[in-house]
């Protein structure tokens, strides 16, 4: 534990390294670090809402993991809903629990509307209303905090950098050191344009700049990227208890073989191995076998699933 202030300013590498931080890397391993900032957007009527529940209950330990990503440290979610009326709202989570029977642990998992805080319209560009939010985070010893949606959390330009600076630092400064997810929305489509989970969301660019990770949710996919991982895609399937579930796809077989094989001696080798069977980067199939390896059952090298390289000679 550091001897040090809290803000001590420069200090040299050995005393930097003594410096009080958390002994757990990820919030969503590994996409999301703790402490750091993540965006989920897409379409309208694509469940954004729903998925922002999914991921709580994840972060709150009431879901084995988040789509194959793993939650090393589960903890104290808020999640403020300022985009949808509480009639609206309320009766998805009542069906939610009631009638699906989802769990949840209510201590863990704390929801707020536009009705139950002390100030709406909410402006985090407000010092008021930035003070609030950071005394109701420390009230709460929250891990994480889910906005939804970052359109209703401010009053100004959603297009100009220096408003969405702003914006961004006054969340993270009432938020932290919680995780800050946002929820918000794609731009309006365009036929012309080729999808770009860094170019689609609405307003500003510096947002996906700033952010640490990055989900683009569609109606059949869940798109990624981050500081940590290599972008990637999910496909999904939608249950009917309104959360989604990875789908498999003619890569899963391969993958789970190659994982499981005994005879390739790392990670490294089975991602260089897997690159071309999976058609993409030897940093994306590294992505695919760590989250894998959260998931998975058995141990490495399981008897019976070993891989007979010879069997992809033709893609190598």
């Amino acid at each position: 534990m550091s001897t040090f202030p809290i803000r001590p300013g420069f200090v040299g590498i050995d005393d930097y390294l003594s410096l009080e931080r958390n002994a757990e890397t990820f919030l969503l391993q590994p996409l999301i670090p703790t402490s750091g900032a993540a965006l989920l957007y897409g379409n309208p009527k694509t469940g954004k809402s729903w998925m922002g529940l999914q991921l709580a209950l994840a972060l709150t330990g009431q879901l084995p993991d988040f789509l194959g990503f793993h939650v090393p440290q589960p903890g104290r979610v808020l999640y403020l809903q300022l985009d949808t009326p509480r009639e609206v709202w309320a009766n998805r989570v009542d069906e939610m629990i009631h009638k699906y029977k989802v769990k949840y642990d209510s201590t863990l998992l704390k929801l707020a509307d536009r009705e139950s805080i002390d100030h709406f319209p909410f402006d985090i560009l407000q010092p008021l209303h930035m003070k609030y939010l950071h005394d109701e985070v420390r009230r709460h010893g929250a891990t994480t905090v889910i906005v939804d949606t970052l359109r209703e959390v401010h009053s100004g330009d959603e297009d100009s950098s220096t408003t969405s600076r702003n914006v961004i630092a006054n969340l993270v400064g009432a938020t932290h050191p919680s995780a800050l997810i946002l929820i918000s929305h794609d731009r309006k489509p365009n036929p012309d344009r080729d999808k770009d989970i860094m170019a689609d969301h609405r307003g500003s660019s510096y947002i996906v700049g700033r952010m640490d990770a990055i989900m683009r949710l569609t109606k059949t996919r869940l798109y990624y990227a981050g500081r940590s991982i290599e972008s990637g895609d999910i496909k999904l399937v939608r249950q009917e208890n309104g959360m989604w579930a990875p789908q498999p796809d003619e890569t899963d077989e391969a993958l789970r073989r190659v994982y499981l094989d005994q005879s390739i001696p790392t990670l490294r080798a089975k991602a260089r191995l897997l690159a071309p069977i999976l058609k993409t980067t030897e940093e994306a199939a590294m992505s695919r076998l760590r989250r894998l390896g959260h998931t998975i059952l058995p141990p490495l090298g399981t008897e019976g699933n070993e891989i007979n390289i010879s069997d992809y000679q033709e893609v190598l």
